[in-house]
């Protein structure tokens, strides 16, 4: 037993590693999230292998409906209470937090408390890298995805038993065979679905939630056991363990490497990261398969017992980790935000290794007591979700500043009567005036919209394939004429317009939510050509905080669109729990180079105010953070 919990345990601690400093450490590994395909691996393997030895058993009764109810026990059994208690210290903890940090908590409790986080997510496109108010209960997703792949691979295991009947001579070993084929097969498919999804549509989160196209290492690592299963698979021979040990070093450290290099967002390769973290984790099970009768060293020994009980207990570190991270920093107000992973990652620790000491042992042994504690310990939590909001304060923020900025753009209608529909008759004169209306049918008006569906919501999408965020709202051109100052921004900024608004001088502002750096492109030229080539003198770019990687070549497209006599202002952006270092460090740079590009470099005020700056998100701006910034855009444009 001892032999089992070293290996597979410290497998299941790497995996939890990797996955902790995804999330805790912002950008240090920005592919820990293919981890998960290891505990997929793993629950593969095993849970293929205790159902062919149920198979083998009558008293499992396999295959039949008391069968089926009873594997579902086991299941919820074994996730349950670990479940149970983490929901209720996170929402304790949120008691003591920010309310922004309780929106929505009442829906993402159940959806966690029913195994269909990850559904829920599909349906409203929301994920750990693009949700205004971080849902601490999203690494629940995982559990529900495994449960759901779990029952349905239970009810196919069943039907292909039914139609094989192994009870005939030979037939054990035959339906075996026939299910390792199977499953290695329809693993290949859900790997190819995942490609479909992720790296061809571009729907990420579709393919990374869905139990069709994320069940691949979970199927795979059943086929692994079914081959082990017919072949038994002997040891290493004496002077051969080397073999194994380095295999299963060099697989951990591919993964390792991919890692580093893998980004959720960006990467061409999603599906095939993950693929090729399924196989790899297949050759380290295959290695621990070989070393199974190796005695380890004593002193060995000694160094990875800490691991292998942190392995045991890596489910508890998961669903915990990322909650403490979530809602410490607004609970520990005065802590700077570098100590605050150190701290969420000890505490989730700390609590995996109460529930597996004491908070288990003692519900067995005094049951009576257990529930009344239980009881008394609901309190907090069930006054978390009354008190829970259904709206966010920045949401309300950034609803009241887009309406004011619709007032602030207004113009009565004698300043802005344009009748585009006559635009022929005014400038036929030159053939220049021809071309520049060429140029304004094609830009000046927004793309034609048309309607799909993405991640289960509709919404309307332009023709170039992203939503009105890069389509500018023409009807108040007019009020763009007199500006000195053109602001085009993100949620951030929206945030900010009307500290803008009275703090910079003739300035206009476009902001909206959700836009990223290349948007700036197409709302420059299509202000450009229904304002009769012109723009104004100085031009603000805060587009930095929707995770989008842009390079230099960007920001160059958006100075060529502009055109020449223009001074630039690129605002850096303090992305709170992510990271937007690369951006920031790609804007100094290109600024360093040309003589018309300032920064705006909001970045480092942000961080050493960010309690005070921004909300419990730590990227959207509360009031002071909003005077803050538009004071920072008033200081870099007045020297201009």
């Amino acid at each position: 037993m001892h032999k089992r919990i070293l290996f597979v345990d410290s497998l299941r601690f790497f995996a939890i590693l990797l996955i902790v400093v995804y999330h805790c450490f912002t950008g240090f590994l920005p592919g820990g999230f293919i981890a998960v395909e290891i505990f997929f691996v793993i629950s593969g393997f095993f849970i293929c292998d205790k159902l062919l030895r149920a198979s083998e058993s009558k008293k499992e009764h396999f295959g039949e409906l008391r069968g089926f109810w009873h594997f579902l026990k086991n299941r919820l059994t074994r996730f349950y209470p670990t479940l149970l208690f983490c929901i209720i210290i996170a929402l304790s903890l949120a008691f003591f937090a920010s309310p922004d940090l309780l929106t929505g908590a009442r829906p993402n409790t159940l959806f966690a408390a029913t195994f269909s986080t990850n559904i829920a997510n599909l349906f409203r496109s929301v994920t750990y890298e693009n949700s205004l108010i971080p849902n601490f209960f999203n690494p629940t997703w995982f559990l529900a995805l495994e449960l759901q792949i779990c029952l349905m691979f239970y009810l196919f295991m069943s039907v292909l038993y039914k139609i094989v009947d192994p009870k005939k001579e030979g037939g054990r070993k035959r339906f075996v065979s026939t299910f390792a084929i199977i499953c290695f097969v329809l693993g290949i498919v859900s790997y190819l679905l995942m490609y479909v999804y992720g790296d061809w549509m571009g729907l990420r989160d579709r393919a990374y939630f869905g139990p069709d196209s994320h069940c691949g290492a979970f199927l795979i690592g059943a086929a692994l056991a079914c081959l082990m299963k017919n072949k038994n698979t002997q040891p290493a021979k004496k002077g051969r363990q080397w073999l194994p040990l380095m295999l299963l070093l060099v697989a951990g450290a591919g993964i390792t490497v991919m890692s580093f290099f893998i980004s959720y967002q960006n990467t061409n390769f999603f599906a095939v990261s993950l693929a090729g973290t399924a196989l790899l984790s297949v050759a380290m099970l295959i290695a621990i398969k070989k070393l199974q009768p190796t005695k380890p060293h004593k002193v060995l020994q000694k160094i990875l017992r800490p691991f292998e009980y942190l392995g045991k207990t890596s489910f508890a570190i998961f669903l915990l980790h990322y909650p403490m991270y979530v809602l410490l920093p607004s609970i520990m107000g005065g802590v700077p935000l570098e100590a605050v992973p150190y701290i969420a990652i000890l505490i989730s620790i700390l609590v995996a290794v109460l529930l597996d000491k004491v908070i288990m042992p003692f519900s067995k042994k005094h049951k009576v007591w257990f529930v009344i504690l239980l009881i008394l310990s609901l309190i907090l939590p069930i006054w978390s979700l009354i008190k829970a909001p259904d709206t966010s304060s920045i949401e309300e923020n950034l609803n009241t500043e887009a309406a004011q900025n619709e007032e602030k753009t207004e113009e009565p209608a004698e300043e802005v009567a344009v009748d585009y529909a006559n635009l022929n008759a005014l400038t036929s004169a030159t053939s220049e005036s021809l071309e520049y209306l060429a140029a304004a049918k094609k830009f000046a008006r927004p793309y034609p919209v048309y309607t799909r569906t993405y991640g289960g919501a509709a919404g309307s999408y332009n023709t170039s394939g992203r939503a009105p965020w890069n389509t500018p709202d023409l009807s108040n051109i007019s009020a763009l004429a007199g500006a000195r100052v053109l602001v085009l921004g993100d949620s951030v900024v929206l945030g900010a317009t009307s500290s803008i608004y009275a703090t910079v001088p003739g300035a206009y502002v476009d902001a909206m939510g959700s836009r990223n750096m290349a948007d700036a492109i197409n709302l420059l030229s299509s202000y450009r050509a229904a304002n009769g080539g012109n723009l104004p003198y100085i031009i603000v770019i805060g587009l930095v905080t929707n995770y989008y990687a842009f390079n230099a070549g960007t920001l160059q497209s958006i100075l060529d669109t502009a055109g020449p006599g223009h001074a630039f202002v690129f605002m850096t952006g303090y992305c709170g729990d992510y990271s937007c270092a690369a951006q920031n460090d790609t804007i100094r740079a290109f600024a360093a180079s040309h003589g018309n590009v300032r920064v705006g470099d909001w970045e480092p005020i942000a961080a050493a105010n960010v309690y005070s700056y921004t909300y419990a998100d730590h990227i959207h701006l509360a009031p002071d953070g909003r005077v803050a910034y538009a004071n920072l855009i008033n200081a870099v444009v007045s020297g201009l």
